[in-house]
């Protein structure tokens, strides 16, 4: 019977012998089941920290995160492949397979080094495709990433569109309690939504600007083409925060003030007069006016 080593007890010793422990219950494992001829099983030891196969575990659907960096992916590959895996990942029993829980960095890392086994501890109950399953996913992958300052604004906000276009959280202020930020801070983090589709795609492809304030003034700029031209002078580092505030202040000063608005839909018309910018006598002929029409149609 194949030998199980616990990888818990493991910590605190020197890292020789954790570098040991880990490579050799690897070893120990993987030799029991290739002598046994099932090398598709898992091996679960005593302690609930389990030795996976890599191909058995699936992405957590709700994973924030677009895509990771390549060099320190890489660098973390490096490290499992010359230290060992110090921490397990924490999955989620689904069908004859898993979901991640925690620890995307370290499954991805196992698969640039084509590693078959990763350790991993599983929670005690499976997958399920409830509310409350899905919310345990989402809350997990976000909390996780955010702790460790790994989500650029643009993921952070699709994220928690698609939490609330999947009815996990009917509302943005739910979202904010479930991952401790603030109302104020993820009103913001959501608007770069509303960035041009130009900004939205380098933003996705390129993540060079992570300054959320930044980016929640360019979305209050009207004028596309000054929105996108900023936005890359301020990637370029040839703009600030405040050169984009001060076009926003611009922008509010230059708008007209109009005295009437006017909205129009299928059920009714709204009409909105400020009177205050009126003289008295245009404000009589106007009430005339409105007086007449209003007879001709409420008949």
């Amino acid at each position: 019977m194949a030998k199980k080593i616990d990888l818990s007890n493991s910590i605190g010793t020197s890292n020789k012998n954790l570098r040991n422990a880990v490579k050799g219950a690897a070893l120990t494992q993987d030799l029991g089941a290739l002598l046994r001829g099932d090398e598709e099983v898992d091996v679960i030891d005593e302690n609930n920290k389990s030795l996976l196969k890599v191909k058995h575990i699936k992405d957590n659907p709700f994973q924030p995160r677009i895509e990771m960096k390549k060099e320190s992916l890489q660098e973390l590959a490096e490290s499992i492949k010359n230290e060992g895996q110090l921490q397990p990942i924490i999955v989620q029993k689904h069908n004859n397979k898993y979901i991640v829980i925690a620890g995307h960095r370290r499954l991805y890392a196992h698969k640039l080094i084509n590693k078959e086994t990763i350790w991993a501890s599983i929670v005690e109950a499976p997958y399920t495709d409830s509310l409350e399953n899905n919310q345990l996913l989402f809350r997990q992958a976000t909390i996780e990433n955010i702790q460790r300052d790994q989500l650029f604004p643009l993921e952070l906000a699709l994220a928690c569109k698609e939490a609330i276009d999947k009815g996990l959280y009917k509302t943005r202020d739910e979202i904010s309690n479930v991952i401790n930020k603030s109302k104020s801070y993820l009103a913001k983090v959501m608007a770069i939504l509303k960035l041009s589709p130009k900004i939205i795609e380098d933003l996705s492809e390129n993540k060079s600007v992570k300054d959320i304030e930044a980016l929640y003034e360019l979305q209050k700029i009207k004028d596309i083409k000054k929105q996108e031209k900023l936005y890359f002078l301020l990637k370029d580092k040839k703009a600030t925060r405040e050169d984009i505030r001060l076009e926003v202040k611009n922008q509010n000063n230059n708008k007209e003030i109009k005295i009437i608005n006017y909205k129009k839909t299928k059920q009714k018309i709204s009409l909105s007069i400020d009177l205050t910018k009126l003289e008295e006598k245009q404000k009589i002929d106007l009430e005339d006016k409105l007086e007449v029409l209003l007879k001709e149609f409420d008949k």
